[in-house]
């Protein structure tokens, strides 16, 4: 391959090396272990020596956003790679943030950093722009002389109103890099249909940003991972593999390419290689497969999981206003921050959590949501905890439940994207409906 052509190295998920002249971009670097609270895997893991080729051939590293298959702090405190990405002046992107939490562990680790909002030139020819979805996502556009690229990862571009409005911002690209099957609790064990609707969705996503965005070559990928956990493994039942995207993609006249770890081609030139195929049909092979299977060992007694509840909501109280929480607590009309009861699968009983006052043992033997103590204990360790959850599924809970539920567990993660409860929230008003938004929409689809 010659160095005046665009190139691109798949390495693994959501994690690819666009290369031009000497300036090379790795994205989202997660190559290895379990991740979400001991809910994911990758499909496939690579070998130390690939990474250390990959990272010799890099000038920059992206950052999508704060999900650990994005962003992931252990990968990068590893001590060969973090002495690896210093010793060559490997610069991080990362978009512009209020919160600057991950800059701030770029600036507090050695590494070098770029803050990008807004169209920014890297080398003597090639164009980057990153652009904010939502919360916390983020994409990038990369222009060279012969192509641009769009790595949309798992960005939540999917209505044909925000891709058109997308559009008219940022311009068509020639290749489209996006997620192609669902990453979330899509149900429970018994609502299949819901996660068959998710995966389905998901190849109707990747055809209206690819048609929209009239983009000539498409390369699915940001899903190679399988859901990992003993509470959580059915929910591979239903995902969409590469067979199933190339075919539906290619049924509707659209040009897309699936890669293999360590493949490189030419973006202009992008070919479907059969042996790539073949190497990811093995990897989705769950009925005769070793996969490694995660499960919760920690089993917290009644007494440690108040300690560290109360350990949370002094968390709580120090970012959020503690009289608006006792208000609302005792305002049921609005739903925020009720009573749940939980029965907890490790113990098979039932708690009441309360935000005031924490857990006791429940009459009641009707739950709101049921999991694993592990599951509380970790969303009271992290603020990102609920979030995890969500993720990684390791939970049985109605629609209507997981309304409720929602609207009590949820504030951590809010806290943890910048949004503090208190009276200042009111004059960021856009942010309150898009999360009730985003939640009613939710339901709406599991219901």
């Amino acid at each position: 391959m010659t160095n005046n052509k665009t190139t691109i190295e798949f390495v693994n998920h959501a994690s690819v090396l666009i290369s031009f002249d000497k300036i090379g971009i790795l994205s989202d670097p997660w190559y290895s272990q379990n991740i979400f609270h001991n809910g994911w895997r990758l499909l496939y893991e690579n070998e130390n020596n690939y990474i250390n080729q990959v990272l010799d051939k890099t000038s920059h590293i992206y950052l999508s956003h704060e999900h650990p298959d994005h962003f992931n702090p252990k990968f990068l405190l590893t001590e060969n790679i973090k002495k690896k990405i210093i010793e060559r002046n490997i610069v991080f992107l990362f978009q512009e943030t209020k919160d600057k939490r991950v800059i701030n562990f770029l600036k507090n680790q050695g590494f070098k950093f770029l803050e990008v909002s807004s169209k920014k030139k890297i080398g003597d020819s090639v164009e980057i722009q990153v652009m904010k979805h939502d919360f916390y996502d983020s994409s990038i556009s990369i222009e060279t002389p012969d192509i641009k690229v769009l790595n949309l990862n798992d960005c939540p571009l999917r209505s044909i109103k925000d891709i058109k409005k997308f559009k008219k911002v940022f311009g068509t690209f020639d290749v489209l890099l996006t997620q192609f099957s669902y990453a979330a609790w899509k149900g429970g064990e018994d609502e299949k249909i819901q996660r068959q609707k998710a995966a389905k969705e998901k190849l109707i996503d990747v055809y209206n940003q690819s048609k929209i965005l009239e983009c000539k070559s498409v390369i699915p990928f940001a899903s190679y991972i399988y859901f990992s956990n003993k509470n959580n493994f059915y929910m591979n039942d239903e995902i969409n593999t590469p067979a199933t995207v190339i075919d539906y993609l290619k049924k509707h006249s659209i040009h897309s390419v699936i890669m293999k770890p360590g493949e490189k081609q030419i973006l202009k030139e992008l070919k479907q290689d059969k042996l790539s195929l073949d190497f990811w049909e093995e990897k989705y092979n769950f009925s005769n497969s070793k996969k490694k299977i995660d499960t919760y060992n920690l089993n917290s007694s009644l007494l440690e999981l108040n300690k560290n509840f109360t350990e949370y909501q002094k968390k709580i109280y120090n970012k959020n206003s503690k009289l608006l929480i006792f208000l609302l607590n005792k305002l049921s009309f609005f739903g925020l921050f009720q009573n749940i009861n939980i029965y907890f699968i490790d113990k098979a009983k039932n708690y009441e959590y309360s935000i005031l006052s924490g857990l006791k043992e429940a009459k009641k033997s009707k739950y709101d949501i049921s999991m694993h103590s592990e599951s509380l204990f970790f969303i009271f360790k992290n603020e990102f905890g609920f979030d995890t959850l969500t993720v990684n599924g390791c939970f049985e809970c109605s629609p209507k439940n997981f309304s409720k539920v929602s609207k009590t567990l949820a504030i951590g993660s809010l806290n943890a994207m910048g949004l503090n409860l208190n009276l200042s929230i009111l004059l960021r008003l856009n942010i309150i409906i898009l999360f009730f938004k985003k939640l009613i929409v939710f339901i709406r689809k599991l219901k």
